[in-house]
C-alpha cells in the first residue's frame, strides 16, 4: 500500500526531527507535579476525575502489583485494585473510585444489549476510538456485579494512558471517545491550532518555492467588495511565480485513515456534491464548499489584480493540499473540476 507507506515514512521522519525536543508526559518537576499547562490539567483532570499526576502514575501503579505478585495479567475487584493503589506510598492519590470506574469497560448481557444507553456505533469493532474500547477503558470487567472483577492487562493500561494523554494534547482524539465537555473543548481546540498551523506550514513551503502566498484570506479581501459568509474563508491563497496563475488551496491536516469505516466516512466528506436537508436547504459538503470558492473568484478573476498586483487577470485553479495520503487522493478528486489534490511532502513536484 503506497499510501500506507508514505504516512509510515513521515511519521517516521517526524519523529525522528522530534525527538529529544519535548519533555515527556512522565517526566515531573520538583515539587511532584507534571510539568503541563493549566488548560491541559484542567481536561486531563475532568475527564479521569483525578489529578493529573494520578492518572499518568496509574500505569506505573497496576504494574507495581503486577510485579509484587509476580503475573503478567492481574484478575481483581475494583475495589481491591483501588485499596492496593491507596496502600502504595509513592502512588499520589487516595480515593481512586470515579476514576477507576471511567476505565472500566463494562460488561453486558449480550452483544446486543444497548441497556446502558450505548449505541451500535460505540460498540463496532471497525471504528477506532469509540466510546467502548480496550484502549479507552483499559479495565475489562468480566461480570456486571456493582464492584466488577477486572482482567488487568500493565501493558494496555500504559498504552491507554499514553494514547488518550497524547490524543487529548494533540487534538487528535474526537468525537465521543471524551466523556466530560472540558476535555471535548480542550481537544477541539487543540485541532483547531493544528488546523491553522499546518495552513501557515503550507504556506511557509509555497513561499520556499518562490510563490507569494496567505493564509485564512477573505473573498471580500480579494476582490474589495461584500462577499456573503457562507461562501467561507480560502486557506491559503498563493499565487505563481509567472503571476499567470492563483490557486485557491485547501490545506487539511488529515489523519490516516485506518479503517473501512473510516475511508468511508472521508470519502463521504470529500464528494464535491451537495445534499438537501429535511427543510430544503442546500448542505454542500467540505470538497463542494472549496470548489464553490474556486468558481466564485474565477468569474471575478479581473477583481484580483489590483490585491494581488496582476497586470492581467489571472487563471484560477483549486488545490487540495493534505498531510497525509487521504482515500479521496487515489479515487474520485480527478473526476471534479478543480478536484486536484497534492501531499505536503511531495509539494516540490507539483506543477504550480
Amino acid at each position: 500500500m503506497p499510501a500506507a507507506r508514505q504516512a509510515a515514512q513521515t511519521n517516521w521522519n517526524r519523529a525522528g526531527d522530534e525527538y529529544g525536543r519535548a519533555r515527556p508526559l512522565q517526566e515531573q518537576s520538583s515539587n511532584g507535579r507534571l510539568p503541563i499547562d493549566d488548560e491541559f490539567r484542567s481536561a486531563i483532570e475532568a475527564e479521569y476525575n483525578a489529578s493529573a499526576e494520578a492518572f499518568v502514575d496509574l500505569q506505573y501503579g497496576v504494574l507495581q502489583i503486577a510485579e509484587a505478585r509476580d503475573v503478567g495479567i492481574l484478575l481483581m475487584r475494583r475495589t481491591e485494585l483501588a485499596r492496593e493503589l491507596r496502600a502504595n506510598k509513592s502512588y499520589p492519590a487516595d480515593d481512586t473510585a470515579a476514576m477507576l470506574k471511567r476505565l472500566t469497560l463494562s460488561s453486558r448481557n449480550s452483544w446486543h444489549d444497548f441497556s446502558s444507553g450505548l449505541t451500535a456505533a460505540d460498540l463496532d469493532l471497525g471504528r477506532f476510538d469509540r466510546r467502548c474500547s480496550l484502549i479507552n477503558r483499559p479495565f475489562l470487567a468480566l461480570d456486571m456485579d456493582d464492584d466488577p472483577l477486572l482482567l488487568v492487562s500493565p501493558i494496555l493500561v500504559s498504552d491507554a494512558t499514553m494514547y488518550a494523554l497524547s490524543g487529548l494534547r494533540d487534538g487528535t482524539l474526537q468525537n465521543q471517545f471524551w466523556t466530560s465537555d472540558i476535555a471535548k473543548s480542550y481537544v477541539g481546540k487543540r485541532a483547531e491550532e493544528a488546523g491553522l498551523a499546518f495552513e501557515e506550514r503550507v504556506a511557509e513551503r509555497l513561499r520556499s518555492l518562490g510563490l507569494r502566498a496567505w493564509t485564512r484570506v477573505k473573498l471580500s479581501w480579494i476582490l474589495n467588495a461584500k462577499v456573503e459568509q457562507t461562501l467561507g474563508d480560502i486557506d491559503v491563497l498563493a499565487v505563481s511565480t509567472d503571476s499567470l496563475r492563483v490557486w485557491v488551496i485547501e490545506a487539511k491536516d488529515l489523519r490516516f485513515c485506518r479503517t473501512e469505516a473510516e475511508v468511508s466516512a472521508r470519502l463521504s466528506e470529500y464528494r464535491g456534491q451537495i445534499e438537501i436537508d429535511a427543510k430544503g436547504r442546500e448542505k454542500p459538503d467540505k470538497m463542494a464548499r472549496h470548489i464553490r470558492r474556486v468558481q466564485f473568484l474565477r468569474a471575478r478573476n479581473d477583481g484580483t489584480c489590483a490585491r494581488l498586483q496582476l497586470s492581467t487577470p489571472p487563471e484560477i485553479h483549486g488545490l487540495l493540499i493534505v498531510d497525509s495520503p487521504q482515500p479521496m487522493n487515489f479515487y474520485m478528486l480527478d473526476k471534479l473540476e478543480d478536484g486536484q489534490s497534492t501531499f505536503l511532502e511531495g509539494i516540490e513536484t507539483f506543477k504550480f
